[in-house]
């Protein structure tokens, strides 16, 4: 059992009665993804996940992941006694690197093996030290400051998970990290439902519970009954079957392999991730595959399609993963052809569904077979439903319970869940991400003054805010598309010494020659009326640049209603013939 020193000093006084325990999501709630909660107590905290979420193209066009914004760990005098992680799903520990960036002096991050693995795999990609990491197992238990933590076994789609019972002066506060509650896993993977009920009987104050699937009726399918279907599935198919599913679930990966085994297929891994992750797997004995079940791109031609299994990434459809460039016949060694099996294993995130139908579209129009969940019970949520967060309602039975992981609608469908096994709506606290929760010791709840947090867009190494005048300005490209138009003027009297250049993108009827010519029109209008503004005096570049934004925008206003990006350039040909923008480098009076 671990036992973590206490960092506390001489300096440090006892906190007074009067301290509450705060619960602040930083994310999570309100969405799916960017997970993560602070737990304070007088002056320490300590923090449950560092997730991210990956942006709609539509709403964060170039974005590649949001973040959530860890600014308040960082400005406040809080003492940062570590940070946990649940699991290693990316909206748990895909944002570690920001966190690290954002949070100065030294920290220890918690861990099960598997997740510590891959959440340090993670930062390889940042130029990020890493941090001190120490292992966790279920039913360790760690002092951290004014917080015991307890960490209890849970099933999830993903191995290694812990749900937290956190103790603190004024009460203890339970935090399922994502669970299921599967029957049929094996012992020593499912959820610790004995643990969870020990607390309820001993009094828990607050409950914050994953609520993913609380508006999902019955309960999750066991990963069972999706290992039975994909040896159906597998001993059925004519030719290969091709699997795409997380990369991640290495429980799914488990299943996989045990169908190849019964079909005699050999089983082909393909995909960056996915290859990294089932070395974790046999690295920390959670896949007892024999490796010459296994074959690489080079020997797979030796077999026949009957004799394979291509496991690969890219469920979600996304454009760069294997699977999708087999659909679009890119990929290097592998294609889809007639008499394919390709296998959907995993949920659709939502956002995703037409880039996954795009997708599926190629595998038919290529004479494949598509089995998804469907058709067959080719895969089963990680996320508890309806009847599996009542039973860990009437486990735990908490004081008070927060509805955590969700969007809106399941948050508040959770809530209603919690109505029918007798809680009061007085004892469930819905919250927005950054408000402050406090419970005193005599387990009273009350809202406190918010604290700073919001999303972080990370734009290749760029880290940037929701409100970007970037992205502001890719949005309104994108939905009413740009006019760029050039002007080379000679520098001493001004005058055009080349045609002006009119160039639109993405602006309806862009191709219609009237339309130019009416911005060629308005342009050199708009250069005639600078001139004679200037009244012999020299004219400022300033003044044409807004009066050509100014007209054009009127322009493509009245004759198209479309309120394109206008972009004008004024440029001046030097003597050399080189261009430059200013009509004289030593004069300072004339700039573009």
């Amino acid at each position: 059992m671990l036992k973590q020193p206490d960092s506390s000093s001489i300096f440090d006084a006892p906190p007074a009665e009067s301290t509450t325990l705060d619960v602040i999501p930083l994310g999570g709630v309100e969405e799916i993804g960017l997970n993560c909660t602070a737990f304070v107590y007088g002056q320490d905290v300590i923090v449950v996940d560092a997730g991210l979420k990956f942006p709609e193209s539509t709403h964060l066009p170039g974005v590649d992941l949001v973040v959530p914004d860890f600014t308040f760990l960082k400005e406040s005098s809080l003492r940062l006694r570590g940070l946990i992680l649940t699991h290693g799903h990316e909206d748990h520990i895909g944002a570690l690197a920001f966190f690290l960036q954002t949070v100065e002096g030294p920290l220890t991050v918690y861990g099960t093996a598997l997740t510590l693995a891959m959440a340090m795999g993670r930062l390889e990609e940042y130029d990020v030290v890493a941090p001190k990491t120490q292992e966790i197992k279920p039913r360790d238990k760690l002092s951290l400051g004014p917080f015991d933590v307890e960490f209890i076994g849970v099933n999830h789609s993903i191995l290694a998970g812990v749900g937290l019972a956190i103790s603190t002066p004024v009460g203890v506060v339970i935090h399922t990290g994502d669970f299921k509650i599967d029957y049929c896993a094996p012992e020593a993977e499912q959820t610790d439902l004995y643990s969870f009920a020990r607390y309820g009987e001993q009094g828990v104050l607050a409950l914050l519970s994953d609520s993913t699937n609380a508006d999902v009726p019955g309960f999750c399918k066991s990963e069972v009954e999706v290992g039975a279907a994909l040896t159906d599935i597998f001993q059925k198919a004519p030719g290969r079957i091709i699997l795409a599913c997380f990369s991640s679930s290495l429980a799914r990966i488990r299943q996989v392999a045990l169908a190849a085994k019964v079909s005699d297929r050999k089983i082909l891994f393909d995909g960056r991730s996915m290859r990294e992750t089932v070395s974790l797997g046999h690295l920390h004995n959670f896949l007892d595959i024999d490796v010459r079940d296994y074959v690489t791109m080079e020997e797979a031609a030796d077999y026949d399609d009957r004799s394979l299994a291509i496991v690969v990434t890219g469920s979600q459809g996304e454009p760069l993963s294997a699977l999708s460039r087999m659909a679009l016949g890119e990929h290097k060694f592998l294609s889809v052809q007639k008499g394919d099996t390709v296998i959907f294993s995993a949920r659709v995130i939502p956002g995703n569904e037409r880039a996954i139908s795009a997708v599926i579209n190629q595998f038919y129009s290529k004479g494949a077979i598509v089995v998804d969940n469907r058709l067959q019970s080719v895969h089963a949520s990680g996320h508890g439903q309806a009847e599996e967060l009542k039973l860990m309602l009437s486990l735990t039975k908490p004081k008070h319970l927060i509805p955590i992981h969700g969007e809106p609608r399941q948050l508040a469908a959770h809530a209603s869940l919690a109505r029918l096994t007798g809680m009061a709506d007085n004892q469930i606290k819905i919250l927005s991400n950054g408000q402050r929760l406090m419970f005193g010791h005599d387990g009273s709840a009350s809202l406190g003054q918010r604290v700073p947090t919001g999303r972080m867009l990370v734009d290749g190494n760029r880290l940037g805010q929701s409100g970007d005048p970037v992205i502001r300005g890719r949005l309104k490209m994108a939905e009413q598309g740009l006019v760029y138009v050039v002007i080379v003027l000679d520098p001493q009297s001004f005058e055009p010494v080349a045609p002006i250049a009119v160039k639109m993108a993405g602006v309806l009827f862009e191709n219609d020659s009237d339309l130019v010519e009416a911005a060629h029109r308005t342009t050199a209008k708009c250069l005639k009326d600078w001139k004679l503004q200037a009244g012999g005096h020299v004219p400022q570049v300033e003044n044409l640049l807004e009066a050509l934004k100014r007209e054009l925008r009127s322009l493509f206003k009245h004759s198209i209603r479309s309120r394109p990006i206008i972009c004008p350039e004024v440029l001046f040909m030097k003597q050399d013939g080189s261009l430059t923008n200013c009509a004289d480098d030593s004069n300072g009076e004339i700039s573009g």
